[in-house]
């Protein structure tokens, strides 16, 4: 029983520490890399002229494969 109680407490201080080693004091994260393209574009950029170039070249053509949604 004894051995059972002392098992208990030295798992218990294990998972304690094991939980502080996680944490240095002062770290702190990198901010996430802005993806900018080879052209120099943010993503919402890149987006919002790719959505503009398709809904130019598919005036016109079935609304299928990668017009699907741009033709009107």
């Amino acid at each position: 029983m004894a051995i059972a109680a002392i098992g208990i407490c030295l798992s218990l201080s294990l998972s304690a520490q094991a939980k502080g080693a996680h944490r240095a004091k002062g770290a702190k994260l990198k901010p996430a890399p802005t993806s900018t393209y080879a052209n120099g574009q943010t993503a919402a950029q890149r987006e919002k002229s790719e959505e503009a170039r398709l809904r130019r070249e598919c005036q016109g053509r079935p609304n299928a494969g990668a017009c699907l949604g741009y033709t009107r």
